[in-house]
């Protein structure tokens, strides 16, 4: 009986001791993501949308809520809208980012500010091909971007700094 005892710790040992950290333990990465500092503190989405039209029209959505007590009270929405013409900076004009709040049921939209340098870096559009299924290959997009929003309460404005995403497009 020890001996059964002792084979199946050694195989339990040697089973979990081959277990790479970077293939086998991680949990699986999200499908898309949105990341910034806003005004100074960490911003993260827990929804991101991506769509791509067929006139190039790439359009990315976010909400992140800021509100840890009763998390829809407080939904904040960031949208950017752009022509894709291929991997590139993209300096943005007024209607190309739109950021609103929605805090119990009050609405807050706030304007581009046009005085500042707003860019979207589109960094990688890969097509991600699986010939292990019959779905249509998604796309996966990633970037970084830096964005000021004009706030009327506010003289120093939105500023969503670092900002970095990655998305996955159906086709």
């Amino acid at each position: 009986m020890k001996k059964l005892v002792l084979i199946l710790f050694s195989v339990f040992v040697l089973f979990h001791l081959s277990c790479i950290p970077e293939k086998c333990c991680m949990s699986p990465q999200p499908s898309s993501h949105i990341m910034a500092e806003k005004n100074g503190v960490s911003w993260a989405s827990f929804y991101v949308r991506a769509t791509i039209t067929n006139l190039d029209s790439l359009s990315v959505a976010a909400s992140a809520t800021t509100d840890s007590i009763y998390p829809i009270g407080k939904l904040d929405s960031l949208n950017i809208k752009i022509l894709y013409t291929g991997n590139s900076t993209y300096s943005l004009r007024s209607r190309q980012a739109f950021y609103a709040t929605f805090t119990h049921g009050i609405t807050k939209s706030y304007k581009l500010d046009t005085t500042y340098n707003n860019v979207l870096n589109i960094t990688g559009y890969e097509t991600l091909h699986n010939p292990a299924t019959t779905n249509p290959d998604p796309i996966k997009v990633t970037g970084t971007f830096d964005l000021k929003f004009t706030d009327p309460n506010n003289p120093a404005g939105i500023h969503f700094s670092n900002g970095n995403f990655y998305t996955l497009l159906n086709q």
